[in-house]
């Protein structure tokens, strides 16, 4: 028995041929091959989307990738906007003892946890934006405890993503980053760069 399988894009002729005729088999010369029934296995037609240009042009195969299209948005949903948390430094009080050890973060600790941690951040604005045509610059602010715990959250972000989800996504982000404690809060900011 030989199996031979031939895509419906492959090659010339195959306008004509259906695109469920994958599959062809010749008959063999084994006794009792066709005592048995054969089973014939289903096969699933891709969606085909138009290629940019016309897929009528000579030559020109038809391209297999989904697509859907983008969502319209208006002006006033590519509007930046902030929302969440007052994420400015609390008062602190001087120790003039010089007891204390405490201190802010400092760029290098920001940057390493950012570079490792932050990738949860960046699949909400992903995720919320999907879909779109959005190109925009999404700033997170953060207030971090002297334990090294997000405490507070403030995000700036066309009011489309606001209006998908977006804060609530990047405060459950935000809950699972640990920066460094140094025992002093700081203020950190996180720019994710959406298109």
């Amino acid at each position: 028995m030989y199996l031979a399988l031939r895509p419906p894009w492959h090659g010339e002729g195959s306008a004509s041929a259906p695109l469920d005729a994958g599959v062809s088999a010749s008959a063999s010369d084994e006794p009792g091959a066709d005592d048995k029934p054969r089973k014939k296995k289903k096969r699933r037609r891709p969606r085909t989307v138009a290629a940019p240009g016309g897929s009528d042009a000579p030559g020109a195969e038809p391209s297999y990738e989904e697509t859907e299209p983008l969502v319209e948005l208006t002006a006033a949903q590519r509007q930046l906007e902030w929302r969440g948390d007052d994420v400015t430094l609390p008062r602190t009080q001087l120790d003039m003892a010089g007891g204390g050890d405490a201190r802010s973060l400092d760029d290098a600790e920001i940057n390493a946890t950012i570079a490792s941690q932050s990738r949860g951040v960046q699949d909400c604005v992903v995720e919320t934006a999907t879909g779109t045509d959005l190109r925009a610059t999404v700033t997170v602010k953060m207030l971090v405890d002297g334990a090294g715990r997000v405490t507070k959250s403030r995000v700036q972000a066309p009011r489309y993503l606001h209006g998908k989800g977006l804060l609530p996504c990047v405060r459950r982000a935000l809950g699972r980053m640990k920066f460094p404690a140094t025992g002093a809060p700081t203020q950190v900011t996180l720019p994710v760069n959406l298109g």
